[in-house]
C-alpha cells in the first residue's frame, strides 16, 4: 500500500511540474473560435441587433425633399400684340414632413426586442453545444487514453506470465494446458488493445472535428521508470468534475429560469401574442399627419412668387381586405396556442433530462466508491495468487483469471469516472449555465 502511495505521490509531481497536455479551458476556447456554428450565430444576432434599430427609427418622421426648374415659352396666334411669344422660367421647391400615429409601431419595437433576445439565446445555447461537445470530446480523448494504457499493461503482464509459464513447461512445473492457457489470455489481450487504440483514433479524429485541431495529450509520457504508465485512482487529476446545483429542486429551478431554448420558447409566445394585438388593430382606423412648406417662383418679365404652407390629417378606415385581417386574427390565435403547447412540452422534457441526468450523478459516485474498493481488492488478491502459486497451492490459471479481473475493474473504475464528469456537464447544459462564466474560465 506505501509503495501505491508512493508512486501516486511521484504521478502528482511529475505530471504537475511538466506541462505535457491541454487543458480544459484551452480545448473550449479553442472550440469557441473554431467552430463556425458560433461565427453563424454572432453574425445572425448582428442582423437582430439591425432590426430592432429599424424598429426604434420607425418613430420618426419621413422628410422630403423635392425641387423643380423648367422653362415655359408661349406663342399667340394671330400676332394681335407686339409681343407675341411669352417666355416663364418656373421654379418650386417643396418639402413634406409625415409623421404615421399607429400603435403597431409599438408593438413592432417590441417584437423586435424579443428577437434580438432570441438571438442572443440562440447564440448562447449553440455556444453550450459546442462547450458541450467539446469537453466531451476533450475527456473521451483522456478516457481512450487510459483504456489504452491499461490493455498495454495488461499485455505486458500476460507476455511475462506466457514466458514464466514455458520456462516453468520446459521443468515440468506446469502441463502444455496451461502454456496454452497463458497463449489464450495474450491472444485476447491482444485483441482488447487493437480494441482501445482504434477507440483512441476514433476520439481523436472527433476532437479534431469539434476543436479543429489533434489533441495535445502526452500524460504518460516520462522517462522515470518509477513513474507506472497509468493508475486509474488517479484519474481525479485530471478530470475537472465542475460545481453542479446542490439539490434536484434547485436544478430544477435553474433550468427554468437559464435553458436557453426554454426561454426562447417564452420570447416566441409572448411575440405570438403580441401579433394578435397587431392583428387586431387592422380592424381599427390609422392615422397620420403630414405638413409641407412650398415655394414657387415664376420669372418673365415680372417675378411672381407663391408660398404654400399646409398641415394634414389623414385617417384610413379599413372596410373590407378580402377576409385577411379575419384570418390572420385566427392564424396569430393558433400560433399563441402552439407556442405554450410547446413550453408545456419543453417544461416536461427538461423536467426529464435533468431528474435522470441527476440520478446518473448520484448512481455514478455510489459505483465509483465500490469500484475503487474491487481495484484495491483485486490488486492484492493478484499479489496473493501469484505468491501461492509459487508454492503450488494455485494454477496459471488462477493467476490468469486474478490478472483478467484486475484489468476489468480498472477499465470499469476509468469508464465510471469519465461517466461521471460527462453526466455533470450534461446537467450543467440542461440548466443552461454551462458557459466561460461558471465553469470559471
Amino acid at each position: 500500500m506505501f509503495v501505491n502511495f508512493f508512486v501516486a505521490f511521484i504521478l502528482v509531481i511529475v505530471f504537475n511540474s511538466t506541462s505535457f497536455s491541454d487543458e480544459l479551458s484551452d480545448v473550449l476556447y479553442d472550440a469557441y473560435n473554431y467552430y463556425p456554428d458560433i461565427a453563424k450565430s454572432k453574425k445572425e444576432l448582428q442582423i437582430s441587433e439591425k432590426d430592432l434599430k429599424i424598429s426604434k427609427t420607425d418613430f420618426l418622421p419621413s422628410v422630403d425633399f423635392s425641387a423643380s426648374r423648367g422653362k415655359d415659352i408661349s406663342k399667340t396666334f394671330p400676332d394681335t400684340s407686339n409681343r407675341n411669344i411669352t417666355s416663364i422660367d418656373p421654379s418650386s421647391f417643396d418639402i413634406d414632413v409625415t409623421q404615421p400615429l399607429s400603435f403597431s409601431k409599438v408593438l413592432n419595437l417590441k417584437q423586435s426586442k424579443n428577437k434580438y433576445r432570441i438571438a442572443r439565446l440562440s447564440l448562447e445555447s449553440t455556444t453550450q453545444d459546442v462547450l458541450l461537445k467539446a469537453s466531451k470530446a476533450y475527456y473521451t480523448v483522456l478516457k481512450d487514453f487510459f483504456l489504452l494504457d491499461v490493455s498495454k499493461k495488461n499485455e505486458e503482464n500476460l507476455k511475462k506470465k506466457l514466458e514464466a509459464t514455458e520456462k516453468r513447461f520446459e521443468f515440468r512445473d506446469v502441463t502444455k494446458t496451461d502454456v496454452f492457457q497463458a497463449k489464450a489470455r495474450l491472444a485476447e489481450a491482444i485483441s482488447k488493445r487493437i480494441e482501445a487504440e482504434n477507440n483512441l483514433e476514433i476520439s481523436i479524429s472527433d476532437f479534431k472535428k469539434i476543436v479543429g485541431r489533434d489533441p495535445k495529450i502526452n500524460w504518460f509520457e516520462s522517462n522515470d521508470k518509477n513513474v507506472i504508465k497509468s493508475n486509474p485512482k488517479d484519474w481525479s487529476k485530471f478530470g475537472i468534475i465542475p460545481n453542479t446545483p446542490k439539490t434536484l429542486k434547485e436544478a430544477l429551478r435553474i433550468s427554468l429560469e437559464s435553458n436557453p431554448e426554454y426561454v426562447t420558447l417564452k420570447l416566441q409566445h409572448l411575440n405570438s401574442k403580441i401579433d394578435i394585438s397587431k392583428n387586431n388593430l387592422s380592424f381599427a382606423p390609422e392615422l397620420s399627419l403630414t405638413g409641407s412648406v412650398g415655394k414657387s417662383l415664376e420669372s418673365s418679365r415680372a417675378i411672381e412668387r407663391k408660398d404654400n404652407y399646409s398641415v394634414t390629417a389623414e385617417v384610413t378606415v379599413p372596410l373590407f381586405n378580402k377576409g385577411h385581417n379575419f384570418l390572420n386574427l385566427s392564424k396569430s390565435r393558433d400560433t399563441a396556442i402552439t407556442n405554450l403547447k410547446a413550453i408545456e412540452s419543453k417544461r416536461l422534457e427538461l423536467t426529464h433530462q435533468i431528474k435522470s441526468s441527476w440520478k446518473k450523478i448520484s448512481s455514478t459516485k455510489a459505483s465509483i466508491k465500490s469500484l475503487e474498493i474491487s481495484v484495491d481488492s483485486n490488486l492484492m488478491a493478484v499479489e496473493g495468487v501469484s505468491r501461492e502459486a509459487g508454492v503450488g497451492t494455485r494454477t496459471t490459471l488462477n493467476i490468469l483469471d486474478a490478472e483478467k479481473e484486475l484489468t476489468q475493474s480498472e477499465s470499469n473504475l476509468v469508464n465510471a469516472q469519465y461517466q461521471l464528469i460527462i453526466n455533470s456537464f450534461d446537467l450543467l447544459r440542461n440548466c443552461g449555465i454551462l458557459n466561460f462564466n461558471y465553469l470559471g474560465f
